[in-house]
């Protein structure tokens, strides 16, 4: 099995997949090509808002980007901030689950938000 590739790694394959430029990646999301350069080359890392318009700009999955540079949505830290007991207890309690649990678990939750 391979190792996962860094977050550096995966935007230089999804840029060279898409036959973009550093400079037009750059202005797709509002910085400039040398900060493309060293999130390519890892020697910086982004904020949320910006992995989101990267995977935005490069038809990439926002979740897997997020995960590669050990941020979270800012839309999630909202769920944990206005449940500050209750998520914390939810993880630790899921923490075992199998990944058959988690899908079966997941479409309960897409369920109960559709009854909504």
């Amino acid at each position: 099995m391979n190792k996962q590739m860094t977050l550096a790694e995966r935007l230089s394959a999804l840029r060279a997949e898409k036959s973009m430029g550093i400079r037009e990646l750059g202005r797709a999301v509002g910085v400039t090509g040398m900060h493309i350069s060293n999130l390519e080359k890892g020697k910086s890392a982004p904020s949320a808002e910006l992995v989101l318009k990267l995977a935005a700009a490069l038809d990439a999955d926002a979740d897997e980007l997020l995960y590669l540079a050990d941020q979270v949505a800012p839309e999630v830290v909202e769920v944990i901030q206005s449940n500050h007991q209750a998520i914390p207890n939810f993880l630790r309690s899921a923490k075992d689950l199998t990944p058959e649990q988690w899908a079966m678990l997941q479409k309960q939750v897409d369920k109960m938000t559709k009854e909504s």
